[in-house]
């Protein structure tokens, strides 16, 4: 792998790449806590909320057809809710509410590399599995481009790697001119490695960053 800062174009991963996942969940699950225990009538959301994320991760990762469409009408169905009812929950507790803490969380080394790589004509690309666009207001840098799994151009969840082959061929470079970068082997490391573009772990890429080894 050549030094970061030569790569013509970096693709990012977001959620556990972009800030670290741990802290983040931990502070949303206590405001879950507080927020449902006065209001058991509507535990059912709760529920909801992790089948939401356990389909994504275990049934529906390999599945390119209408995946996201076929998720709600799955969850619909198991808790009698519309899916209007379940969008409204999933964009309060996985969009808007997660904003207030990514922001406290953000990987602050990798943000200003992403600065200092723009600055220097690097193409940023944000490339996640769930709905990224109103998250990204979240951290203080914008991206040339970003996507996500039901996206026209993506339609597929990782470690597939049709979306990122289909991202490559937006942004017309060879496959050698692009860095992924993760923070997961068995989606983004495995996403990349299919779609034949270098792959560095988010940890080790900080790591890198601090011994000022790659400046």
């Amino acid at each position: 792998m050549k030094k970061f800062f030569d790569y013509k174009a970096w693709i990012l991963d977001f959620d556990g790449t972009l800030f670290y996942q741990l802290p983040l969940r931990i502070s949303m699950a206590a405001w879950l806590v507080l927020y449902y225990m006065p209001h058991p009538h509507r535990w059912k959301e709760l529920f909801m909320l992790r089948e939401y994320r356990r389909l994504r991760e275990n049934l529906l990762a390999a599945d390119s057809a209408d995946f996201y469409q076929r998720q709600l009408e799955i969850l619909s169905q198991r808790y009698n809710m519309s899916v209007q009812e379940i969008l409204d929950v999933v964009q309060m507790w996985m969009i808007e509410k997660p904003k207030i803490f990514i922001k406290t969380f953000q990987r602050k080394k990798l943000i200003a590399a992403i600065k200092s790589a723009k600055l220097r004509g690097v193409t940023i690309v944000i490339y996640s599995d769930n709905p990224v666009a109103e998250k990204i207001k979240a951290l203080d840098f914008v991206p040339e481009y970003a996507f996500w799994s039901d996206d026209d151009l993506i339609k597929c969840m990782k470690p597939n790697p049709a979306g990122l082959k289909n991202i490559i061929g937006l942004l017309k470079l060879n496959r050698e001119e692009i860095l992924y970068i993760g923070d997961r082997d068995d989606r983004d490391g495995a996403c990349a490695k299919n779609a034949g573009v270098d792959y560095c772990d988010v940890k080790k890429f900080v790591k890198i960053l601090e011994g000022d080894s790659n400046k």
